[in-house]
């Protein structure tokens, strides 16, 4: 762990910690949008398409995935509705017995954490953002790359 790290409740350590949480979303979408980049250039200029086919692999697989994050990050439900015989009752959903905070790291993840700075940071998989936000961050530098795409070499 990096010195001077506190846990999230800690007073005095809010903007820092997440300022970590925020460079490591950064980072993974960074790393992200290069993998798309490297790899549909790949395919794209195999398949001589070129620069055009690129563009097309991250407007639509960035669109498809900002889809796929929002829907991810959307809250929970707070109550549940259970019909009877009766009428109707509230009730809260069920957990389903996931621990709370409990995350595990993909391949991807791990090897993304190895990329300067993170090795730094020192954020567990429970402290860093969700899954789903650090997607949405990625989706949308997908789209960004994209734009940034059509205007150096379309226009």
């Amino acid at each position: 762990m990096a010195d001077g790290w506190r846990p999230p409740g800690e007073r005095d350590g809010g903007a820092r910690y997440r300022l970590r949480q925020a460079v490591d979303a950064l980072v993974y979408g960074l790393v992200f949008t290069l993998v798309v980049v490297v790899v549909s250039g790949v395919i794209s200029f195999g398949l001589g398409v070129g620069w055009f086919g690129v563009e097309l692999v991250l407007f639509f697989l960035g669109m498809s995935l900002l889809a796929y994050a929002a829907f991810q990050l959307r809250p929970a439900k707070r109550w549940d509705v259970e019909f009877d015989d009766d009428g109707y009752r509230i009730v809260r959903p069920n957990e389903g017995g996931r621990v709370v905070g409990s995350r595990e790291e993909s391949r991807f993840q791990a090897a993304v954490q190895r990329v300067p700075p993170l090795p730094r940071l020192g954020l567990a998989p429970e402290a860093r953002l969700s899954p789903a936000a650090k997607l949405f961050v990625a989706a949308t530098m997908l789209l960004a790359a994209s734009l940034l795409l059509e205007i150096l070499v379309f226009w």
